[in-house]
């Protein structure tokens, strides 16, 4: 038991993994959408890469770049059959997003696989367990730099991985006025490794069964000063929108000032619609604690989310 902001005692939800709730782990699978037309669809998509393309597309699943990376080159039936998998839950976002029109979804298909190679998203997601890989000299080295940018970086505490909300999905929380500076390549580095990591805790904590993360940001104390350059703030929100599509489920903008509305106005029409729909502005105590509480169990939540909130970073 615990006591509302009446003093009325209340019984506590607390959090329980959507995995051992549902009484399975892991593979589940199901495509996100199971119209059988649309899965031969994804098949042409996905039968239209390279091997290295297939590949790529299939290591947008944290899971299977670990499975991958440590299987030291041998190919299994097993890992060809997830590689597929993978693959093709990849293919079915960009469908989905796409409304089924395969010509477009494939273009965008495309463009976000390249864009995970050029960022090297397999190497920032990696950094952190280069000890535990066979690398090369310079694999090795590149990985290094990663980390310690990145751990320097997140000890400002701007963006980061916490806690779960009620169906398993990761929380990645943004705490704007922790801003430490605005390098436009770190910045962006730093906001997608966090990003990468709550789409890999999401995917471990629900067994693969969700897809999507809820987003939190906290702006208190927010002066225009932590606001980040335009073209970092567009080359981010471009970035997500091309190559991450239904990946946000929820977005809650807590404490936003004056100086942020301004700052939104400019940005909104960056936003595509249906995540612009996704987006909630909380003002007040009585907003945080309505929608909190029905997206969070107490002891997943930050103080400043839910009053009694046990999580901390």
């Amino acid at each position: 038991l615990d006591s509302n902001m009446t003093g009325q005692s209340v019984a506590v939800e607390t959090y329980r993994s959507p995995s051992k709730r549902r009484g399975f782990f892991s593979s589940g699978k199901n495509l996100n959408k199971n119209d059988g037309e649309y899965k031969d669809l994804c098949k042409q998509m996905v039968d239209a890469l390279s091997d290295e393309d297939r590949e790529h597309a299939a290591r947008s699943s944290y899971k299977y770049l670990w499975k991958s990376v440590t299987s030291k080159g041998v190919e299994t039936k097993e890992l060809k059959e997830e590689q597929e998998f993978y693959a093709m839950e990849m293919a079915m976002r960009h469908l989905s997003s796409k409304k089924g029109n395969l010509e477009v979804a494939t273009q965008k298909f495309k463009s976000a696989i390249q864009f995970r190679k050029e960022a090297d998203l397999d190497g920032l997601r990696l950094c952190f367990q280069a000890d535990q890989l066979d690398l090369d000299d310079e694999t090795r080295q590149r990985y290094a730099q990663y980390r310690e940018k990145l751990e320097d970086r997140m000890t400002t505490g701007r963006v980061y991985v916490c806690g779960y909300d009620k169906c398993g999905r990761a929380i990645y929380t943004i705490y704007a006025a922790r801003t430490k500076d605005f390098d436009h390549e770190w910045f962006l580095k730093e906001s997608l490794y966090n990003f990468e990591r709550a789409l890999a805790c999401t995917e471990r904590e629900s067994g693969g069964v969700e897809h999507s993360i809820t987003v939190i940001g906290n702006y208190t104390g927010f002066q225009s000063k932590h606001a980040a350059p335009m073209s970092i703030s567009h080359e981010f929100m471009n970035c997500l929108r091309q190559n991450y599509p239904g990946r946000v489920k929820h977005v809650h903008l807590l404490n936003t000032p004056t100086s942020f509305l301004v700052f939104w106005s400019i940005l909104k029409p960056f936003i595509g619609t249906d995540t612009r729909k996704k987006i909630t502005f909380l003002s007040n105590d009585r907003q945080r604690e309505t929608a909190f509480s029905e997206l969070i169990t107490i002891d997943q939540a930050a103080p400043w989310m839910l009053q009694g909130g046990q999580k901390n970073r």
